[in-house]
């Protein structure tokens, strides 16, 4: 059974500041590392049929008067034997919003936030590499936690988070957290080229030690970046804080939904909480998510999202719009940001998994994207200046914990920024169902 899409295009809201970028928007990859080489004609057949499950992948944007809109893309999704980064929403890629290409034992997936964010496209990952291995290794697979090709969507999986009505938000005090962090002193180097490290840790051990501090997987890798940062720069005149990606699922009742669904919580490592052991350490982070993570705090940043959605539809005209979100193009979070995407749910298949990892470039700072994976816990360090001082240090104070870790050398490495903001003007309305709001 393929599952049919609504071919009423709707307009974006979540993921809306991502689509008024000068230049485009980067896209952001997912990068497969197989144990074994890749076959392209077995891939090819297992993208053909996971994307039978997700309809709503096969999309592009159009664009009237300002606003965008995805539509259905009867295009075939783009899939190519190649290291080439392909933009976005080009004709390359058929206008589409993924590229799924491949070279040796790797298989990439690049993504635009306009569509979805990496919760959001992780279960197409897992069904991918579900329907791949089975092809590639003649078994039949477990498929539990996986989305079959044939099986209806999960309720509310298409569901905007941030339509026009605003969540209802109680009494509950609002948090008062430190959000003003070091900068770095690189940050004042101009930006030439982007870097990343990628940082492999047994996940069973890597766990265990998490566990004996009372720390999450993500708290465990902020306070060592922290410390990291802390013993580089001693002399810090301002906390060191880590801006802790968040998923809003559950908290505004949407756990399934593909959309954008992110905010930010803030974890500040100050001289007090330096001078407490690390359990200790991690104890104070978990109770300063917990505060950040009530229903009411999640609530509010979901209306300011909203709100920001509200002002920008208020605007007459694409270059109005591009003018007010254009603070997002030299965004800078200090002191540094961290993304989790947890355990990818790869289940039999994972065995023919080495890991997985999760890049962009573009962003200026200093960023930790993290991903579990069959057996390895992965840390892409990224960063908009060459200097491997940080690297080196968190190296040292992972392995101080006994964990063994491997590490790449630095790559140089950009993704590329979307063709949408230019071909999506250039769509045929005819094509399509009228517009809605």
């Amino acid at each position: 059974m393929n599952l049919q899409k609504d071919n009423t295009m709707r307009k974006i809201r979540s993921g809306q500041a991502y689509l008024y970028r000068d230049g485009g928007l980067r896209s952001t990859v997912l990068d497969v590392r197989m144990k074994d080489t890749v076959r392209g004609d077995l891939l090819r057949r297992a993208l053909e049929t996971a994307l039978e499950r997700y309809p709503y992948l096969r999309s592009k944007l159009v664009e009237k008067n300002g606003d965008f809109y995805l539509a259905d893309n009867p295009l075939s999704v783009a899939f190519a034997k190649t290291t080439k980064l392909r933009a976005l929403g080009s004709m390359s890629v058929n206008y589409h919003l993924i590229d799924v290409t491949y070279t040796g034992s790797s298989i990439r997936v690049a993504f635009h936030h306009a569509l979805c964010d990496g919760r959001g496209i992780t279960p197409f990952l897992e069904t991918l590499i579900h329907y791949y291995c089975s092809l590639r290794y003649h078994r039949v697979f477990d498929s539990t936690g996986i989305r079959l090709a044939g099986e209806p969507l999960l309720p509310g999986e298409t569901e905007e988070p941030f339509g026009a009505s605003r969540y209802d938000v109680g009494d509950t005090p609002a948090a008062q957290v430190i959000k003003d962090g070091f900068v770095l002193p690189e940050h004042a180097d101009e930006v030439s080229a982007y870097y990343r490290h990628e940082i492999s840790i047994d996940r069973a051990r890597f766990l265990a030690v998490a566990k004996q501090n009372n720390a999450t997987p993500a708290i465990l890798v902020a306070l060592l970046a922290s410390t990291a940062i802390k013993n580089l720069h001693p002399d810090a005149d301002k906390p060191i804080v880590c801006s802790l990606a968040s998923d809003m699922r559950a908290e505004l009742g949407l756990t399934n939904t593909h959309k954008n669904c992110v905010s930010s919580l803030y974890l500040p490592y100050t001289e007090e909480l330096a001078g407490l052991p690390l359990t200790e350490q991690a104890t104070r982070y978990r109770e300063d998510i917990a505060t950040q993570r009530q229903p009411d705090a999640v609530r509010r940043a979901a209306n300011s999202q909203i709100g920001l959605s509200d002002k920008l539809d208020e605007l007459p005209t694409l270059a109005a719009k591009k003018q007010m979100l254009s603070f997002f193009d030299d965004l800078r979070i200090d002191t540094f940001v961290i993304s989790y995407l947890g355990q990818l749910q790869f289940g039999e298949c994972g065995e023919h998994v080495d890991s997985v990892h999760l890049y962009s470039s573009g962003s200026t700072g200093l960023i930790l994207n993290m991903i579990s994976a069959a057996e390895v816990i992965s840390i892409d360090v990224l960063q908009s200046f060459e200097s491997e001082q940080f690297v080196s240090e968190l190296l040292r104070l992972v392995t101080e914990l006994g964990l063994d870790v491997t590490a790449s050398e630095r790559i140089a490495f950009a993704t590329t920024p979307d063709k949408a903001h230019i071909t999506a003007a250039r769509q045929a309305e005819k094509y399509y169902a009228a517009f809605t709001g």
